[in-house]
């Protein structure tokens, strides 16, 4: 022992001092003792081997030969550096030399010339083949491998290196003695001792097995690693403290404790942490009491070690974690990357992994137990799945099973442990005194397993249950009727502490089971909130707005398309009228609305939206029917018969519209009544769905099961699985009592809690749609004030009412063309009403079951020139295109010069406005114009010119006409002479052309041609002539009659 501990005192002194003579050596250059100190750190951690560190070195120590010399102390056995004269390093290596030149630029493993082997080197096998760095990084791995699978069992680690230790020594002994020693350890020995110590871990007993049969240079291999790695080990510590200054530390230390004897163990402790028997946090708990009493030059210490302390007051550092088990570094072994895989979780051990032994295993275990398939974890990072947070209410109810199954576990636990002592007791019975005396009970007291029944007395004995376990081993005739006896009792008042905790289990299920089971409830009225809001919706539709111009404007289209902006649908007309009852009930409980106001809301919602939409009209009450008749019998005298005639008759046809212009505050009304409309149907919908799920059932249950079950009765609460509900309700009647409950929501005779309580207990998941129906038609009343009370909407109503008067407000689909310029008018005009606003039309088409509502935000920005320069010329453009006198001299010259018309054309024209000009006279001469005697006419065709591009445009449905009843009397009378005279112009013309350009064989030709005569390839047919008279004229006709074959 003193022998070895001088040798590592040797060492440790000549490693201080090599490291101070390299920090000297490069004082000017730092990066070289840093480089150099990776390099050991990069050999401790398996990155390279002892080759590649001996070439690393000779080349950062290149031309300070006494470093690299230095070096050698170092090395394992057989390794050896030699710098010669010429700049060039032998390295001697167990089997084979090199010699390197650093002058051409060698880096590791580059140009290795190998010499004849060193005689003085031991061998005690054949020279290394090619396969030599396989086996060493073998051994690497294979001393790895041993020490990752018994980190919890340092001693067996230990064990195996003095095993090779051992066997190592005796071959050495044995080659010294040159055949006259005879090894005490062989390697069957060494086999046998590794199998004992590697006992249910045959992985690691056939690999070791690889080492034995050629076993001198695979062991040299092997403990060469040991070997080198312990004393890189101990380079990287000492330059850990010489770089934080240890004789300082030491020094502090030594100060501060005074006492020699506590310095001493102090050292002891340093000296065993650098043996790496124990970890920086147990490190830290062996000085705590000589440190203590010195917080600040314990805090350092810490901070020295880096040792890290969490808020709970348990160390951070990875080395403060218990050791993992050796079953735990098997599996970190395994690559599950490259291993099969089973869809995303799970992969399948390889075939060459060694199955850990059960002894506990029936054939039956072995039959249908999983071995193979392994579950793999798939972290946030690899997947694109997110999973929804739990909400409140789903962790009370895991909680709650949480809680059922920990006492589970106890009980079954306990119950276990009590029949086996109970068999146990009946065995004891059984036994005379003496057989009671001699009977002793194992680890697992009887039964199975060593862990169940222990940890059962742990849970009721405490502290003392090594105690009571250990009574029961030793004497099970007095302590199993104890322990019995005890179980029991705790058994007894368990069972009924479960039964007072199902109750309040069921009780926390029944009040959270639905609220668990919705998941948008939570956050569908805070976004609601925002959704209604009016910013949100008028944003919304501009945003169209402007995402349609900007299209437009990538397109260079002439113009942006037009359409609507937004499309809803309104399916049933009977929700109409739920809807109008429920704003209307909360109308009439407002005090801030004026009665007249209330009037006029009723009136909307009663009778103008049910037009609008073709719907049947809501009935108001009688004094307030005869008001509307008075009024209405007083605008017909006026203004004849109203809209809502029209819009009844409509009412019955399938094809028809309404047009509507309007502002804000009428947009963002029939937006929300839509949304309250949608959301009634829908739950309307749900309700009769549940109607038909409900009578199914109770149709199967008749039919299959033979029983008559009532409507209401409920077959949970007739088994007294569950408590009857306060909402005692039909299905059937889920719909109508919904609404009463949005009404006693709406006076606040309904706290909101409730309400949406008994929202899910009817419509389950579905009933968050309907959790904010009460703001809704708060903001559907609020708008409704709005309309009636703003200017602005009322004169935007009474214009759609005056022009429909003028079929200008909509109509049958298929005389929508009819109606356009009406329609034109009556946008001017709404567009003209709100300047300062944005102006939506709004078309409302009805369909088959359905009326669809299209909403399109229109474009009101009037392109005005801003310079009054550009204003004028276009009022000078206008007046010359009016004026045909108005061309200046210069204008005429240039068009004389460079035509724009032909001569004859402009000669015509100037014609006929002398004549236009000289009638216009005669009649002004007259005193009036005079209409046509035989025939009339109308000047109705208008034109508009743009202001931009000057270009002129008709208008639509606007034109010219005049009609004489003589002129086809006198057609038919000069038809004859007419065409007798141009006929004769153009038969002169002809045979003027014919004279000079057609022969006679060519007129021949010609003739024999239409006469088929003497022609190729023609079917066999006869071709007649014969002259005619057509309109006056003489014509030839020709006939061709083909011939059946």
């Amino acid at each position: 022992m003193s022998c070895g501990m001088g040798s590592h005192i040797n060492i440790k002194s000549y490693a201080l001092s090599y490291l101070d003579q390299v920090k000297l050596q490069f004082g000017n250059q730092p990066q070289v003792y840093n480089d150099f100190l990776d390099i050991m750190k990069e050999f401790k951690s398996q990155s390279i081997d002892t080759p590649g560190v001996i070439n690393r070195v000779s080349q950062l120590f290149k031309g300070h030969p006494d470093l690299i010399m230095g070096f050698n102390t170092f090395l394992p056995p057989g390794y050896k550096i030699e710098v010669q004269t010429n700049d060039l390093v032998n390295v001697t290596t167990p089997g084979y030399s090199e010699k390197v030149n650093f002058e051409s630029g060698f880096e590791c493993g580059e140009r290795i010339t190998c010499q004849t082997p060193v005689s003085s080197t031991p061998t005690g096998g054949p020279p290394l083949q090619n396969n030599q760095p396989v086996e060493f990084n073998h051994a690497i791995n294979y001393v790895n491998k041993i020490k990752n699978r018994f980190q919890g069992q340092p001693d067996i680690y230990k064990a195996f290196l003095e095993i090779l230790h051992t066997y190592q020594k005796e071959q050495r002994n044995a080659k010294e003695a040159g055949g006259n020693y005879t090894p005490a350890l062989t390697e069957q020995e060494v086999y046998t001792q590794v199998a004992r110590l590697f006992k249910n871990q045959e992985d690691l007993l056939s690999e070791f097995g690889q080492f034995l049969p050629d076993a001198n240079s695979s062991m040299v291999s092997l403990q060469q690693h040991i070997y080198m790695q312990t004393n890189i080990a101990l380079l990287s510590l000492l330059w850990w403290y010489s770089k934080f200054n240890m004789g300082h530390v030491k020094h502090k230390v030594k100060k501060a404790l005074r006492s020699p004897e506590a310095y001493d163990n102090f050292l002891r402790c340093l000296h065993i942490f650098n043996q790496e028997v124990i970890s920086r946090a147990e490190l830290v708990q062996l000085v705590i009491p000589f440190l203590g009493k010195f917080p600040e030059l314990c805090s350092w210490f810490k901070n020295f070690l880096g040792y890290r302390e969490s808020s709970h007051g348990e160390t951070s550092h990875a080395e403060s974690l218990p050791k993992e088990r050796a079953t735990e570094g098997i599996a970190m072994e395994i690559d599950y990357a490259s291993c099969k895989r089973l869809g995303s979780s799970y992969r399948a051990l390889p075939k060459s992994y060694q199955q850990p032994k059960c002894t506990g295993r029936t054939p039956l275990c072995r039959e249908v137990l999983n071995d193979t398939w392994v579950s793999f974890p798939s972290w946030s990072e690899d997947s694109t799945f997110v999973s929804s947070k739990k909400t409140q209410y789903e962790e009370h109810i895991y909680r709650c099973e949480d809680e059922r199954f920990e006492l589970d576990v106890v009980l079954e636990t306990n119950l276990a442990t009590i029949r086996v002592l109970e068999t146990v007791q009946r065995r004891l019975s059984r036994m005379s005194a003496e057989e009671q005396l001699r009977f002793k009970l194992d680890n697992t007291l009887g039964g199975s397993s060593e862990v169940i029944h222990r940890k059962a007395i742990q849970r009721i004995y405490g502290d003392k249950a090594h105690d009571i376990i250990d009574g029961l081993k030793r004497n099970p005739a007095v302590s199993v009727p104890v322990v019995l006896k005890r179980l029991k009792m705790k058994e007894e008042e368990w069972r009924e502490a479960q039964r007072g905790f199902n109750k309040i289990w069921r009780e926390q299920n029944e009040k959270y089971y639905l609220k668990s089971l919705d998941h948008q409830g939570i956050n569908f009225k805070q976004n609601d909130a925002k959704v209604l809001r009016s910013k949100t919706l008028i944003s919304e539709i501009e945003m169209l707005y402007d995402e349609r111009q900007e299209r437009a404007s990538e397109e260079t289209a002439a113009s942006p398309p037009s359409g609507p902006h937004l499309t809803l649908t309104y399916d049933d007309s009977q929700i109409l009228e739920d809807a109008a009852a429920l704003i209307i009930h909360h109308v009439k409980r407002q005090v801030g609305i004026q009665k007249e106001d209330k009037y006029k809301i009723k009136q909307i919602i009663h009778h103008f939206i049910p037009d609008l939409l073709f719907a049947r009209r809501g009935e108001l009450s009688d004094v307030e029917e005869e008001e509307e008749e008075e009024e209405e019998d007083m605008e017909m005298e006026q203004d004849g018969p109203k809209k809502h005639n029209a819009a009844q008759k409509l009412r019955g046809t399938d094809d028809a519209y309404n047009l509507f212009f309007v502002n804000n505050y009428w947009y963002i009304f029939l937006r929300l009544h839509h949304i309250l409309c949608s959301r009634l149907l829908r739950i309307y919908g749900q309700a009769e769905k549940q109607i038909e799920e409900d009578s199914r059932e109770r149709e199967w249950e008749r039919e299959i099961l033979g029983l008559k079950r009532e409507k209401n009765e409920n077959p949970a609460i007739q088994l007294k699985m569950k408590e009857p509900s306060e909402l005692d309700v039909d299905v059937e009647d889920y719909y109508s009592v919904f609404l009463e409950m949005v009404r006693n929501l709406l006076d606040g005779n309904m706290e909101p809690s409730q309400y949406e309580d008994s929202l899910r207990e009817m419509f389950t998941i579905h009933a968050y749609i309907a959790f904010t129906m009460d703001k809704l038609i708060q903001s559907i009343v609020r708008q409704l004030q709005h309309l009636v009370s703003d200017d602005v909407c009322s004169r935007v109503t009474d214009l759609f009412l005056s022009e429909s008067a003028n079929k200008a407000t909509g109509g049958a689909m298929s005389s929508q063309a009819s109606r356009s310029t009406a329609e034109g008018t009556y946008q001017r005009k709404a567009e003209h009403l709100m300047p300062d606003e944005n102006c939506f039309k709004l078309m409302f088409v009805k369909g088959q079951g359905s009326v669809s509502l299209s909403m399109e935000l229109l474009d009101t920005e009037e392109e005005n020139s801003d310079e009054p320069a550009e204003a004028e010329r276009w009022s000078d453009y206008v007046g010359r295109y009016l004026n045909s006198d108005s061309a200046s001299p210069e204008l005429r010259e240039h068009l004389a010069q460079k035509p724009v018309f032909l001569p004859r054309n402009l000669r015509r024209i100037r014609k006929c406005q002398r004549g236009w000009e000289q009638l216009q006279q005669e009649r002004m001469s007259k005193g009036s114009s005079e209409k046509l005697q035989d025939g009339s006419s109308e000047l109705k065709m208008e034109c508009m010119f743009k202001l931009n591009s000057y270009k002129m445009v008709y208008v639509c449905k606007s034109e010219d006409y005049m009609y004489r009843h003589t002129a086809l009397t006198r057609a038919h009378q000069s038809h004859q002479r007419v065409n007798t005279r141009l006929h004769r112009r153009f038969q002169a013309r002809l045979d003027a052309w014919a004279k000079e350009h057609v022969t006679s064989d060519m007129a021949a030709n010609s003739h024999k041609w239409l006469m088929g005569d003497e022609q190729e390839g023609l079917l066999p047919c006869s071709t007649t002539c014969s002259p005619e008279v057509l309109h006056y004229l003489n014509i030839n006709k020709y006939r061709v009659k083909y011939r059946t074959l």
